[in-house]
């Protein structure tokens, strides 16, 4: 039973810090994904400090229960702010730009295949950095 409190700190933690990470993951993915690949980093380093904290277990396993809880949530908010975003721009305007960058016509339709294709791109590695660094936090929080 008290196994069970305990993880409570940690998953009470991961869903406090998605709901904050998917609120700052969707205003900033509005300046660009890459912007929301590196605060991926910053929100997993914090959640993983506080779920450390919160249990009295190891910190690198409260840390990655932590931020595996956040990661789902900060992704689809900073999928959704690249998305309005890329509607803002146009589907012509991307294409025109791949077209310039790669030297061959584009299409608009392509254009768009290509930046859904880097958004999923996108979501995988900002959820695996958000993981990644929240239980690295949570290590080092428990190591001092």
């Amino acid at each position: 039973m008290e196994e069970r409190e305990e993880r409570g700190g940690a998953v009470r933690v991961g869903m406090f810090w998605g709901g904050i990470g998917g609120v700052v993951g969707l205003l900033v993915s509005l300046l660009g994904s890459l912007l929301g690949i590196v605060v991926a980093v910053f929100i997993g380093v914090s959640c993983g400090r506080r779920a450390a904290a919160a249990e009295q277990r190891a910190g690198a396993i409260s840390g990655l229960v932590g931020g595996a809880i956040a990661a789902p949530v900060y992704a689809l908010g900073s999928t959704i702010g690249a998305l309005f975003a890329a509607r803002e721009i146009g589907a012509a305007t991307l294409a025109a730009t791949l077209s310039e960058l790669l030297g061959s016509k584009v299409s608009p339709e392509e254009a768009w295949t290509f930046f859904l294709a880097s958004l999923v791109l996108s979501a995988v590695i900002e959820i695996t950095l958000l993981v990644a660094a929240s239980a690295a936090a949570g290590a080092w929080s428990k190591r001092r």
